[in-house]
């Protein structure tokens, strides 16, 4: 018998997931409540340029979603800093690794799936203070700049996208027979309770992460989470209900 889950994603973000449900029997619905813009920089690649000109040790680059490597391609090539795709590299996770993958630069360490997690281990990594370039969104996690920095090391943010509200008029259909909800951050926790009426749908509520988790509480909204933030042991925790 066929379930369905809503997902507060895009089509595009929903591959590898669906994927790992189709054994069990899952269809993700997607519910993009937020949609992706490219964003220009300037002063934040100025800095980039003129920070790791000439510096006597390679900065490293890192990454901690998966829309963020090609924006920084695209970005580099524009700009003259195509140096910049062969320097090492690490991601937040499988899927941000595998996106990198997949525009042409090479990951050198893969974190655990959550910015902290790769912050901690990065720092353990490197022994020398060094330079990051990290290619963001608008909206972006503290915790992985803020533990490199506070271990010495000098983090350089720029931003290549944003995340903006979808308007509720262009949101699809909710759909029937709705066995799950998945809530993929903070902010589409709210904007998934707005479009849907200000209540929960009745059905099992589940959050990517204790961040997202933390947000949908304050708003009213119990969520489960997988053991792990990581799109393989949310399947295995979707398939298990």
């Amino acid at each position: 018998m066929s379930r369905f889950a809503l997902i507060t994603r895009h089509p595009s973000d929903c591959g590898e997931l669906q994927g790992l449900l189709e054994p069990c029997g899952i269809t993700l619905r997607p519910y993009p409540v937020l949609r992706i813009e490219d964003s220009t920089d300037d002063e934040g690649w100025r800095t980039v340029a003129d920070q790791t000109t000439g510096l006597d040790k390679c900065p490293w680059l890192v990454l901690a979603s998966p829309r963020a490597p090609r924006r920084f391609v695209v970005n580099c090539t524009k700009r003259d800093l195509e140096i910049l795709l062969a320097i090492p590299a690490a991601a937040v996770g499988p899927s941000t690794a595998q996106a990198t993958e997949e525009v042409g630069i090479e990951i050198d360490l893969i974190g655990p799936g959550t910015g902290e997690g790769l912050a901690r281990e990065l720092v353990q990594h490197l022994g020398q203070p060094t330079t990051f370039i990290f290619p963001c969104g608008h909206d972006r996690r503290p915790e992985l700049p803020q533990i490199l920095t506070e271990a010495g090391h000098t983090v350089l943010p720029v931003e290549v996208y944003r995340m903006v509200p979808t308007p509720p008029r262009e949101l699809p259909p909710l759909g029937p027979s709705l066995d799950a909800v998945i809530l993929t951050s903070p902010r589409a926790a709210g904007l998934y309770l707005e479009g849907v009426g200000g209540l929960p749908l009745p059905c099992l509520h589940w959050a990517l992460g204790p961040t997202t988790q933390a947000a949908a509480a304050a708003l009213g909204v119990e969520c489960l989470t997988p053991d792990e933030p990581t799109m393989q042991s949310l399947a295995e925790e979707l398939c298990k209900n």
